[in-house]
């Protein structure tokens, strides 16, 4: 299988209320069903990874340690797939998406490197894997923003890819040991070998430093939370957000949201499981962690205290057990 959905972090498999369809939607091949099994005519073009709001999706020819690679240098990264170029880490550039654009870029110390894609060819190939890049690399260039776009349309296919003072012949069969051995691996892949790419991570490492304190125009990519005032002080929503961009807090009878729109995934669990319906995501404009929400809490029916409601109970926790145990 040459990609793996995991279920611990799909959240369809981890909410049965959630009907996230992003994966099935995006795959060229047709080859995800409604169950979210993977079918084994996947061309590997890597999409379902990029397009995934809960990063669930992994394979083994695109492995962490092969991302983690590039930022090991500060030499302008080069990407082009296998079909461009044999002697390429990647089967396909669909995997790119514009937090890891962005964090490609910052890596380098002075916060501006250059990315530079080969997709003269793609639509040759496929159609919905040229648009993609088209969108992912203007998304990235207007986060980067500056003027001049850190992430450029190759028009020449790179050299030098292949190991240096190898002969075309000993090149070739190495290519073809390669090749052999990644069919091995693919089929005998560990779980540990199939991981998502950790994207908003690698971004919150590198990137964010760089367009915290900047406004953000035109972009879809970040996204900040709305809540409104329907909102009943539960805290469901901190509680299902497997990122960690939500966080309450309570004082004196005052129920604080906050939200980090640079580690939000956009998954929208959020939304969606809200009892109150009280919650939408919306294009950021910053990237700063910020109070989204501040709610005096409910007075319990029974005792008359501030308290925070579960789903929508009418008294607290405390007045609720003890209804139970004189009712018994």
């Amino acid at each position: 299988m040459k990609v793996v959905i995991d279920a611990q972090k799909c959240v369809n498999k981890r909410f049965a209320r959630v009907k996230c369809t992003d994966c099935r939607d995006s795959c060229p091949a047709k080859c995800i069903n409604e169950t979210l099994e993977i079918g084994n005519h996947c061309t590997n073009c890597g999409l379902c990874l990029a397009v995934c709001p809960a990063e669930a999706i992994g394979g083994v020819s695109y492995s962490v340690e092969a991302v983690q690679q590039l930022f090991t240098s500060q030499e302008p990264i080069r990407l082009i797939c296998q079909r461009c170029q044999p002697d390429s880490l990647w089967p396909c550039l669909g995997f790119l998406d514009p937090t890891l654009l962005l964090a490609l870029v910052f890596s380098a110390e002075d916060g501006r490197r250059e990315v530079a894609i080969y997709q003269e060819e793609c639509r040759q190939c496929c159609d919905e894997i040229a648009e993609h890049l088209v969108r992912t690399v203007a998304e990235a260039n207007r986060l980067v923003g500056s003027g001049t776009p850190r992430i450029v349309n190759a028009k020449q296919k790179f050299g030098g890819l292949a190991p240096k003072a190898v002969s075309r012949r000993e090149f070739f069969a190495k290519l073809w040991e390669s090749s052999v051995s990644t069919i091995r691996d693919i089929a005998l892949a560990t779980a540990e070998e199939m991981r998502p790419i950790p994207r908003r991570d690698l971004f919150s490492k590198s990137g964010i430093a760089q367009l915290r304190q900047s406004e953000l125009y035109n972009q879809t990519t970040f996204k900040k939370l709305a809540v409104g005032k329907k909102c009943n002080t539960c805290g469901l929503c901190a509680k299902v957000c497997s990122a960690g961009a939500i966080a309450t807090a309570s004082k004196e009878g005052i129920f604080k949201i906050r939200h980090n729109p640079a580690r939000c995934k956009n998954c929208g669990v959020c939304a969606v499981l809200c009892p109150q319906g009280a919650i939408s995501l919306l294009p950021a404009s910053l990237l700063a962690e910020a109070i989204v929400g501040l709610f005096n809490m409910p007075v319990c029916q029974d005792c008359g205290r501030k308290y925070q409601p579960v789903g929508n109970a009418g008294v607290c926790s405390d007045c609720m057990q003890k209804s139970r145990i004189f009712s018994s």
